[in-house]
């Protein structure tokens, strides 16, 4: 799975670039985009509208397999969505997007319940000392 950030002027942000090397979630204008959109080969599988009020989430988070018959190996999965401020209540939604296509849609980070749970930013992603 790949992504592309569009912005609003139209122009566009794709994961890969045509010479092979890969743009960070970091390079991503995050005040200037309308949609994000998560690719499954060639095809679109999620794209998210954002709005100047929403702000993008976005994490590849991977799962190691520790005991059964799927010990050692590992899955990818995609948690893509926004968040927004509405009167000084925290709104999110979020899409976690699994490596078999199907997804699954939150209102809300779920505390210590695995995936679901929150996303720890990092210091180049907060912004006058909010996370973005």
């Amino acid at each position: 799975m790949e992504w592309k950030a569009v912005y609003d002027d139209g122009t566009s942000l794709s994961q890969f670039n045509e010479d092979g090397s890969e743009n960070k979630y970091t390079d991503i204008k995050r005040g200037q985009l309308s949609r994000f959109i998560i690719y499954h080969g060639a095809l679109p599988l999620l794209i998210i509208h954002l709005d100047r009020d929403k702000q993008l989430i976005y994490r590849r988070r991977v799962a190691m397999h520790l005991l059964g018959s799927k010990a050692g190996s590992s899955d990818v999965v995609i948690l893509a969505g926004w968040q927004e401020n509405r009167r000084g209540v925290n709104v999110q939604c979020l899409c976690f997007v699994f490596e078999d296509g199907h997804v699954e849609v939150l209102d809300r980070f779920y505390e210590d319940v695995g995936l679901f749970s929150h996303v720890k930013f990092e210091p180049e992603e907060k912004v006058g000392g909010q996370q973005r």
